[in-house]
């Protein structure tokens, strides 16, 4: 028992180190803020504010208030592998699942559906620096009006 307890710390230290390995090689992964004022909402309105949170895992969490000042929360798995996962909470676009593909490494193409039929194409991509998440999201509102947000995301 005295021998094995070193060894399980040892492996847990190199558990560790690996899994921070892997964030550091991933830029997505962290604490972003949404640059309001230089986003673009069509159609609005913008939120008054939002934060999203990128696991390395590839879980994407978003908490933020919207313009009647009331919290909302939503989120998504993006693990570039073009499988589907489910939503979960209120997406704006209203989409149920989640597909994904990475296209390099500083870009990845989700695809959100809705009751099995395409709703919307974000394109998000994290700028040379690390220092922005740029999110190019093109597609069709529940209401059948179209939907094309740009979003300027700062990482914390």
């Amino acid at each position: 028992m005295k021998r094995s307890f070193p060894m399980f710390m040892a492996f847990v230290f190199v558990l560790s180190a690996a899994s921070l390995v892997v964030a550091q090689n991933n830029p997505f992964v962290g604490t972003w803020k949404l640059n309001v004022a230089k986003s673009k909402f069509d159609p609005g309105p913008a939120p008054k504010s939002q934060t999203r949170t990128w696991e390395a895992s590839g879980k994407v969490s978003v908490e933020g208030i919207n313009i009647e000042g009331k919290p909302t929360a939503y989120g998504y798995t993006l693990k570039g592998d073009g499988k589907e996962y489910p939503t979960f909470g209120s997406v704006p676009n209203g989409g149920d699942m989640i597909s994904s593909k990475r296209i390099n490494a500083n870009t990845i193409e989700g695809n959100f559906t809705r009751n099995g039929k395409h709703v919307e194409t974000a394109i998000f991509t994290v700028s040379k620096d690390g220092k922005t998440l740029t999110v190019d999201a093109k597609g069709v509102l529940p209401t059948g009006q179209p939907l094309h947000n740009v979003t300027l995301w700062e990482k914390q």
